[in-house]
């Protein structure tokens, strides 16, 4: 019985992942690309502007990646700073 479960488990990770794939946005620019527009797309953030229309591929792509997503968030936090703190409450 563990030998089909875990054979269950396989199948689905495997029809998982192909869904995942085939749910890709053609449009999205992959990790190398991302990671190569990395700074530019993060200054331009930082900066109130949209990088979104300039570099579709690369939107795409960190919408669709939560590791590439979340290399922008953290450049993106260093890039603002530290977030001003609260005054302590009397």
């Amino acid at each position: 019985m563990e030998a089909q479960n875990a054979s269950d488990d396989h199948w689905s990770d495997h029809w998982a992942r192909l869904d995942a794939f085939l749910q890709t946005d053609p449009r999205d620019a992959g990790c190398d690309e991302a990671m190569e527009m990395l700074d530019v797309y993060a200054e331009l953030l930082a900066a109130g502007n949209d990088p979104s229309e300039r570099f579709p591929g690369v939107h795409a792509h960190f919408l669709a990646c939560d590791p590439c997503a979340q290399d922008l968030a953290g450049l993106l936090s260093a890039l603002r700073g530290p977030a001003p703190s609260r005054p302590d409450s009397p």
